[in-house]
């Protein structure tokens, strides 16, 4: 593992990029609805019920790691959130994403999630937020 001594974030890779700015996760939550806050909260604590799982805030998203970043809310709409889990796969058979996208210059696929409610995160985005902790645990 190797620690920024700038910002003293951990990652498997020596030297990796990232943001070491002052941003929080509270300044993503600044103005949002109370609608948009509680299905942040919701789903934080389903994937705690997962794994344990630390948040980080960058520039312009939230990322969460567990050895490694293996998801992204990626949007704090006024009603809703946008997630991205990448996979060496495409998922295509599913319900829950409403995009899945090559990442160009690399063998990953976002798979794009959009929740506007509690009951959004159903048994099967649980399964594809297991598939991608799993590998944010590297195993």
């Amino acid at each position: 593992m190797w620690t920024c001594v700038l910002c003293n974030q951990t990652f498997q890779n020596p030297n990796q990029i990232h943001y070491c700015g002052d941003k929080t996760i509270d300044d993503f939550l600044i103005g949002k609805s109370d609608k948009t806050i509680d299905l942040f909260n919701h789903f934080i604590t389903k994937y705690k019920e997962v794994g344990d799982i630390k948040l980080h805030a960058t520039k312009t998203m939230i990322a969460l790691s567990a050895n490694k970043r293996f998801a992204y809310i990626i949007k704090l709409g006024k009603d809703f959130i946008d997630i991205v889990f990448p996979f060496k796969e495409p998922f295509e058979d599913n319900y829950c994403f409403r995009k899945i996208a090559a990442v160009p210059g690399s063998n990953d696929y976002n798979h794009h999630l959009r929740i506007y409610l509690p009951e959004d995160v159903n048994d099967e985005v649980l399964t594809y937020m297991k598939k991608a902790y799993i590998n944010g645990k590297d195993i």
